[in-house]
C-alpha cells in the first residue's frame, strides 16, 4: 500500500519524536515518550500496524525473556529478533512508563548501567532499544525515516498506482483514546496469558475465553458500551481466583482510565 501524503508526514513526525528521545538525556523523557505515543495514535497507518504487533502479545512473559541471565553491569537487557515482537515491547515499555507502572531511571540503571555516569548509561538504553524500535518499524512500515516508501517497494507498486486511489480520512482520531485502547489491548492479552495457565476449569476458561475474545472485537471497533457490558460476566465468571484477580484488576484499572480523561 502505498500511503497518502498525510500520513507520510505523521510517520515522519514519529520518526523525528523517536530521534528526539533517541539524542536526547533523561531530563524531559516523560514528554519525549508522550510526543512519540501521540504521534502513533494520531496516524491511521502507524496506530494498525501497532494494534497489529499487539494482538497476542504477552508483555510479561516477553519482558522476563528480554532479561539477561549473565548480569553485568547491572545486567543485560536484550530484545527479541523478531520485529513485531521487537516493536510490540518497546510500545509497550512506553506505556508503562507513561502510565508510571515502570520507572525509566531504574530501569536504565538496572539493564544499561555505565559507572561513567547516568548519562551514557541512557545512551546505551537508546542504542540497545530506541534505535532498534525505530528501525523495526521503518522495517514493517517499508518507508525510510521520512516517511516516504523505500525504492524497492515504490517500484513494486508503480503498476498498481495506476488502478488505486487513495482516499483521505476527514476525521482526526482522539490520540489519547486510541494509546488507552492499546493499553487495554495490552493487559487483555495478560489476562487471557493467566487464564491459559491457571487451574481454572477446563470448560469455564472457555467460557472466559468467549467472553475475551469478544472484548478484543469490540476494542478493534472501539466500542466502550460493550466492553463495560461484557466486563459484568467476565467479573463474574473470574470470582475470587486469586491470581486471575490480579490481572483481571490490571485490566479493569486501564479501563476506568478512559473517565478520568
Amino acid at each position: 500500500m502505498v500511503y497518502p501524503d498525510y500520513e507520510v508526514e505523521k510517520i515522519k513526525s514519529f520518526f523525528i519524536a523517536c530521534d528526539e528521545m533517541i539524542e536526547g538525556r533523561f531530563i524531559l523523557s516523560d514528554i519525549k515518550i508522550s510526543k512519540i505515543l501521540k504521534a502513533i495514535a494520531s496516524s491511521e497507518v502507524l496506530y494498525n500496524t501497532f494494534a497489529q504487533v499487539l494482538n497476542n502479545f504477552k508483555f510479561n512473559e516477553e519482558f522476563e525473556n528480554a532479561k539477561s541471565q549473565n548480569k553485568v553491569n547491572g545486567g543485560y537487557f536484550v530484545l527479541p529478533e523478531d520485529d513485531n515482537k521487537k516493536i510490540a515491547l518497546v510500545f509497550a515499555i512506553l506505556l508503562e512508563v507513561d502510565n508510571q507502572k515502570l520507572n525509566l531511571q531504574n530501569f536504565v540503571n538496572e539493564y544499561f548501567y555505565n559507572p561513567e555516569g547516568y548519562n551514557v548509561s541512557y545512551s546505551n538504553f537508546s542504542i540497545n532499544v530506541l534505535v532498534p524500535f525505530k528501525n523495526s518499524v521503518a522495517t514493517i512500515l517499508g518507508v525510510n525515516f521520512d516517511g516516504t516508501m523505500v525504492e524497492s517497494e515504490v517500484e513494486d507498486l508503480e503498476e498498481t498506482l495506476e488502478e488505486t486511489e487513495l482516499v483521505e480520512k476527514v476525521s482526526e482520531p482522539d490520540s489519547k483514546q486510541k494509546i488507552l485502547f492499546a493499553n487495554l489491548r495490552m493487559s487483555l492479552n495478560e489476562l487471557l496469558s493467566v487464564i491459559n495457565r491457571s487451574k481454572v476449569k477446563e470448560e469455564e476458561k472457555e467460557e472466559l475465553r468467549i467472553i475475551i475474545n469478544a472484548i478484543f472485537e469490540a476494542i478493534k471497533i472501539e466500542n466502550l458500551t460493550i466492553i463495560n457490558a461484557l466486563v459484568i460476566p467476565l467479573e463474574y465468571m473470574i470470582g475470587k481466583n486469586k491470581n486471575v484477580k490480579f490481572y483481571y484488576n490490571d485490566f479493569k484499572e486501564c479501563l476506568v482510565q478512559f473517565y478520568y480523561n
